[in-house]
């Protein structure tokens, strides 16, 4: 697909104003080098570097598993320095050739080895593929952890060292890092990703975790290394299976990776094949039975859920007139079989209490909270929210909720923010989250599902409780006042 039709794809997606103002950003990042700046304000300064060198936490040897085929000699030159600098010495890097046929490759290959004893290079005579050949390279590691990095891309100068630092107080089984990407040549930084905390449901839809990863061996042998068969997304895959086995997973939140924009990326020529292989890797591994789709160039997940359970709507207004009104269109719009209500008239000072108090008394297995003065926008509302509102440990499931000229007033909390609000709803924002189910910190009780056994009332806080946005549902309200509620008391 050429450029331009990439761009056709993108306006019809996103819309075109929204089209026009990524191209700006993108332009500003690659052209006037705008997070270039940032980014040298960012990073770790000589002077930090030095102190770190001095100052090496006790965190032992970590293994940096890198498969290697073919690769240009200028990217591997750039990867190979980007170890060399690191400021967290105690490390290895085992380079596994999948028998090049690229003269450049073996000998940049040989010439690290011979100037460094921390570089393991070997030479296999047949190419087992990016599953194959990492695994071969985990098997040879002799650090209680091991990193993956590809051929490719390149570790910032403390990369190491922040990761060492996290493992000597917290030993955890995963760790992951932020990251940003650069021109092919190398020369510009851009489109910097800010990672959350360790998110259930965004991992399921995007590979959220991916670089720098940072996995315990022991942990990594156990359960397979790499599998074959998800080439693409074997790296999603295997954040998955990591995540059945433990929780133990930590973010470290520093842009410690570079990923190269290389037109060779196997994520940009076949997406959608690395679509697909997270879409089977979705459905391989869910606790919940799901069927896994690709739908505009994103990972669809419909789970199974159980049928005839009790749903109880709490619809609340400051008159009750308004309360039966929502009930009625909610009956037409979103059908339930079992649905019973509960009006609850009350002023927004008394919101909370009403709320907490309505669901203290409800009998029924699911609970909706609605504001009145909204309406449903989605016939399979319920199905949307359902999916998610059954797994243990959620504690609320909203949908998008949009204006009158389908803007998203409301997208949940996120860093304790509302700011997707204004955004088109379909435009996505950064990293088309918008468009993809993902964890937040909070909902509003404008509308919000939840299993009756996993209520957190309303102010308070349970932070082994997680939140769902999906843009798979729609509701529409403007009432900003209930929106702006902030979903916590600030002593919670």
């Amino acid at each position: 697909m050429n450029r331009l039709s990439r761009l056709k794809e993108y306006a019809d997606t996103h819309g075109i104003g929204y089209t026009i103002r990524r191209c700006g950003e993108k332009a500003g990042q690659v052209i006037l080098g705008t997070w270039d700046r940032e980014w040298k304000r960012e990073k770790a300064s000589e002077e930090e570097l030095r102190r770190q060198r001095e100052n090496p936490p006790e965190a032992g040897l970590i293994s940096i598993v890198i498969p290697v085929f073919n690769t240009r000699e200028s990217f591997l030159r750039d990867l190979l320095e980007s170890l060399r600098k690191q400021s967290y010495q105690d490390w290895e890097a085992i380079l596994y050739d999948g028998g090049s046929t690229l003269a450049e490759t073996a000998a940049a290959l040989d010439r690290a080895a011979a100037e460094d004893p921390r570089f393991r290079v070997i030479h296999a005579e047949k190419n087992l593929g990016i599953a194959g050949n990492t695994n071969q390279a985990i098997a040879l590691a002799r650090g209680e952890y091991t990193a993956l990095c590809d051929h490719d891309d390149m570790l910032t100068p403390d990369a190491l060292w922040r990761m060492a630092e996290a493992i000597a107080k917290e030993h955890p089984d995963l760790l992951y890092s932020d990251e940003d990407m650069t021109t092919e040549n190398g020369r510009r930084h851009m489109d910097p990703h800010r990672k959350p905390g360790f998110q259930p449901e965004t991992l399921a839809a995007d590979n959220y975790i991916s670089h720098l990863g940072v996995i315990r061996t022991e942990l990594l042998r156990e359960i397979g290394g790499l599998r074959e068969g998800y080439d693409g997304s074997q790296d999603h895959e295997l954040y998955l299976r990591i995540a059945l086995k433990t929780d133990r997973i930590r973010h470290v939140p520093y842009i410690l990776y570079h990923w190269r924009k290389a037109g060779s990326s196997l994520s940009r020529q076949h997406l959608d094949q690395c679509l697909e292989a997270g879409c089977r890797a979705n459905q391989d591994l869910s606790p919940i039975p799901v069927t896994a789709v690709p739908v505009d160039r994103k990972i669809r997940l419909w789970y199974d859920f159980p049928r005839g359970r009790t749903m109880e709507a709490v619809i609340f207004s400051s008159d009750e007139e308004s309360c039966r009104e929502a009930l009625a269109d909610l009956e037409l719009q979103a059908p339930w079989p079992n649905l019973s209500s509960t009006l609850a008239v009350t002023d927004l000072e008394s919101l909370r209490d009403t709320l907490n108090q309505a669901a203290a008394e409800s009998k029924a297995d699911y609970l909706l909270f609605l504001d009145a003065a909204g309406m449903v926008e989605s016939r399979h509302f319920f199905r949307e929210l359902i999916m998610y509102a059954q797994m243990d440990g959620v504690a609320g499931v909203m949908p998008v909720i949009e204006d009158r000229k389908h803007r998203i007033t409301f997208g949940g909390w996120v860093g304790g923010r509302n700011d997707q609000a204004g955004l088109k709803n379909g435009a996505g924002g950064p990293r088309d989250r918008m468009n993809k189910v993902h964890n937040v910190e909070g909902c509003s009780p404008c509308c919000m599902l939840v299993r009756r056994d996993q209520f957190v009332p309303f102010g308070r806080r349970d932070p082994k409780k997680r939140y769902v946005y999906t843009p798979h549902a729609a509701f529409l309200c403007e009432d900003t006042a209930v929106l702006m509620m902030p979903p916590f008391d600030p002593e919670a």
